[in-house]
């Protein structure tokens, strides 16, 4: 019911079905070396499911610990069934006051900053493509893994749920790339393409990525990095070209 990313991450999808094409709504389980770590905790749509998933993966017992990208409901509907209210479930929100979004009991975790949890370090970045507020992508240290929110998305055909990038005939299709953040990131159109590459830029090069990790889109492996971020640069110049602001 997961499937494996790098050595000690493993994704849990579910997916919207968009009228025969889908969308994912993710979580990722890293196995750090003092616990399990949940990275978001998916949609309420799918909540039974979810924490089946996660409770088959952990025999049992459950997450030691669940950190958000940010607190709207794809992200933390699930928060509450699978512990993240209680004791035994550590809870970090990237959020200015977690506990007016709903989370008082959260350990907050400053954007630009880095926590230890579970024994893993997480690196918390201001991400260039996010749908909310005191949103943050998040950097595995121990796996090189960079989770991101709302950004490096696709939709999907059915079939294709468990794909990761290198699955497809050749790699993330780019059709799938522009249409999710022609639809998702509706502020593209605003923007110069070119300061949004450079953000990128400065992130993948001073983290070591060996995968990334969307909530909203297949995994991409190490290899396809590199071809997935052309066809996401070309699709956010598209983007700006057909919504130009006269």
């Amino acid at each position: 019911m997961t499937v494996p990313v790098t050595p000690t991450v493993e994704w849990v999808n579910k997916c919207y079905d968009h009228e025969g094409t889908h969308e994912h709504v993710s979580l990722y389980l890293l196995r750090a070396p003092e616990g399990t770590v949940l990275v978001d905790s998916g949609s309420f749509y799918h909540r039974e499911a979810i924490t089946a998933a996660v409770d088959d993966a952990t025999d049992g017992t459950g997450p030691d610990a669940i950190v958000l990208s940010h607190s709207d409901y794809p992200h933390a509907a699930n928060v509450s069934p699978l512990g993240g209210d209680t004791e035994d479930v550590e809870l970090v929100a990237s959020s200015a006051s977690p506990a007016q979004q709903g989370l008082p009991d959260a350990r907050k975790c400053d954007i630009g900053g880095s926590l230890t949890v579970q024994g893993r370090e997480l690196h918390f970045i201001d991400p260039p493509l996010a749908d909310r507020s005191h949103t943050t992508w998040i950097y595995d240290r121990g796996d090189g893994v960079l989770f991101t929110a709302d950004g490096f998305g696709n939709y999907h055909d059915p079939g294709q749920c468990d794909s990761l990038s290198g699955d497809f005939p050749d790699v993330t299709p780019t059709r799938r790339i522009y249409e999710y953040h022609r639809d998702n990131l509706v502020w593209l159109r605003y923007v110069d393409p070119s300061k949004v590459e450079k953000r990128l830029d400065d992130i993948f090069a001073r983290y070591d990525v060996e995968a990334v990790a969307p909530i909203h889109g297949n995994p991409i492996e190490g290899d396809d990095i590199d071809t997935y971020r052309d066809r996401l640069g070309d699709a956010i110049e598209r983007i700006a070209s057909e919504y130009a602001v006269a």
